[in-house]
């Protein structure tokens, strides 16, 4: 069974429907992203003090990871 060929105007149509489509999904998927970040935007306002609670956390926790990975080598012997 064999196809008839694509005319070109049919060709292009189908690139068209095709990105439409894609255009459709990469509409949808920012809207969603646009939520999360706004949700997360709003998480941050709320709690801006536990914000400068977990920046200071983590520089802690950075400088003692970063103090006990030196020390390391000597503490572990093999």
């Amino acid at each position: 069974m064999r196809m008839a060929p694509m005319s070109i105007e049919s060709d292009t149509r189908d690139r068209v429907i095709r990105m439409e489509a894609d255009l459709l999904n990469l509409r949808n998927d920012f809207d969603e992203a646009n939520q999360k970040i706004t949700a997360m935007h709003e998480l941050l306002q709320q709690a801006k003090g536990v914000r400068w609670l977990i920046i200071i956390m983590a520089t802690i926790g950075g400088f003692i990871a970063s103090k006990v990975g030196s020390l390391l080598p000597w503490l572990v012997k093999p």
